[in-house]
């Protein structure tokens, strides 16, 4: 039988070229199996004592009765370097997985779980099938997260398969951003009153992804998107409802500002004291609620004609802003935590470097800059198609960050063909990390690629197509015992009830 030479990520199979440039290899007989059953052994190879059991228990989870057993001892196999990196094999001799940590033994497990199938000849399954092979794999990226949304219009079952999906496609972060859905117990006025983002729910979450290898972050929008909903709506979370807290927003400009809409309480007024006391709460909250994680993302995007208010005016808008952003920093810093936000505002629109990538900015609000703290983490978003800068430098507004200091993660969206580049680029400038965004795409065929693609460029790999999308899904909502209709397939209906709906 010939073998063929494939590399595996985010589960699926690929050519995968890893940081160090090297080929990660994926051995795969496709027409050669072995039993994956009660009757198989697998043999770990893991430093930490808890993978072994990890593995064990989350084998009966998913396979019952049919559940291989797991050993630790010694397999034969040498990972790469690096925490998250493994090889497992499947032969004649049995099952193996060699695992420098724990996570490398959860992304081990999770490839190895798509590509298994149910025996033959049953009505119902008593056993898998797994196809000999033998593969290496590591990430390209330490850091590797996906951007949700959790919209008034989202059940907290789509926010859950969406996590569980990150996890089984191998990111190890999820970012979650309420638009008016936080149940603020210290304000409860900020939001939607049908609010389903609890402190229960939050913290159920959390501790699914401490199982399943997934850090929440969780985020919350410290100046712009301070209605909690999309622009195109003129929807106010706060003041629709409460408009005796009109002094917390800005007011819309007499006239667009750098092209925008007048958008009525779009931005937070960060003059005021209130303001810079409420979101101090509000952040201490659900950091709290999130387990305290090791990031906190103010968001700042799309902060169209902020400051215009009569007592912001009265100010440098530079020096309101940097002092409003640097205490935003330096309160999730005194908390534990490292700020994340995004890129926009920071790029000079008129500066004819940034010529055809994404910038919002002004000559004010780019200069700030220069003063951050260093240790923000800048989110750098690239929706467009295009990869290069007038002169032939590959993204040069991630570089230009990084060159001044900072943390920068390079942030997609649907562009799927761009991902990789995005991620070759950010390994190597010596960047921070890689983050999916979604936003109201998370459904039909773009949830599909964005995840696809993304996945693989997380892990250095082209895009490959050769495990089916939906038996993720079904993976991941075998393990939510799903009894809803609802909660399968790409959508929540085939034939929308309504057009908005779909």
């Amino acid at each position: 039988m010939k073998i063929k030479t494939f590399a595996i990520v985010a589960c699926l199979v690929a050519l995968h070229v890893s940081a160090a440039g090297k080929y990660q290899k994926f051995e795969w007989e496709k027409t050669s199996f072995v039993p994956f059953d009660a009757a198989t052994t697998v043999t770990l190879e893991c430093p930490d004592p808890a993978a072994a059991k990890w593995l064990q228990a989350h084998y009966r989870q998913w396979y019952g009765d049919a559940a291989p057993k797991v050993k630790s001892g010694t397999t034969g196999l040498k990972p790469d370097a690096g925490d998250e990196a493994y090889v497992a094999s499947t032969a004649s001799d049995g099952v193996k997985i060699a695992a420098n940590s724990l996570a490398g033994t959860r992304w081990a497990s999770y490839t190895l779980r798509q590509l298994a199938i149910a025996q033959r000849g049953t009505l119902k399954s008593k056993g898998h099938l797994l196809p000999k092979l033998k593969m290496t794999d590591r990430p390209h990226l330490a850091f590797r997260a996906v951007h949700l949304c959790w919209f008034p219009e989202t059940r907290p079952q789509q926010i859950e398969r969406a996590i569980r999906l990150a996890a089984l496609m191998k990111f190890n972060y999820a970012i979650i951003e309420p638009w008016g859905m936080y149940k603020s117990e210290k304000h409860p006025w900020w939001g939607w009153p049908h609010a389903n983002m609890t402190k229960e729910e939050v913290r159920r979450l959390v501790a699914i992804g401490k199982d399943i290898g997934i850090t929440l972050i969780p985020q919350i929008n410290c100046y712009g998107h301070a209605s909690s909903s999309r622009g195109c709506t003129i929807k106010h979370s706060v003041l629709d409802l409460h408009p005796e807290y009109e002094p917390l927003y800005e007011p819309a400009p007499r006239q667009a500002v750098n092209g925008s809409s007048n958008w009525d309480g779009w931005s937070w007024c960060i003059s005021n004291p209130e303001t810079q006391r409420v979101l101090r709460e509000l952040i201490a909250e659900i950091h709290e609620n999130f387990g305290n994680p090791p990031f906190f993302h103010i968001g700042c995007d799309e902060a169209f004609g902020a400051q215009t208010c009569p007592a912001c005016v009265k100010y440098p808008k530079d020096e309101l802003l940097l002092k409003h952003i640097s205490g935003i920093a330096e309160f999730i810093r005194s908390r534990g935590a490292q700020a994340m936000m995004w890129h926009d505002m920071l790029l000079d629109a008129n500066d004819p470097r940034w010529k055809g990538f994404i910038k919002f900015g002004s000559k004010e609000t780019a200069s700030i800059l220069d003063k951050l703290p260093k240790d923000i983490v800048i989110c750098d978003w690239q929706y467009w198609k295009q990869t290069k800068s007038k002169d032939g430098k590959p993204w040069p507004t991630m570089t230009y960050f990084k060159e001044k200091g900072f943390p920068v993660a390079a942030c997609p969206w649907t562009n799927g063909a761009e991902m990789k580049s995005m991620s070759d680029h950010i390994v190597k400038i010596g960047g921070f990390g890689f983050i999916e965004t979604t936003w109201h795409h998370l459904r039909g065929k773009e949830w599909e690629n964005m995840y696809k693609w993304s996945g693989f460029a997380a892990w250095g790999s082209p895009v490959s197509h050769d495990v089916p999308f939906q038996r993720s899904l079904r993976l991941i909502g075998n393990d939510m015992k799903v009894t809803d209709y609802l909660d399968t397939g790409y959508l929540n209906y085939q034939v929308p009830p309504a057009w908005w709906a779909r």
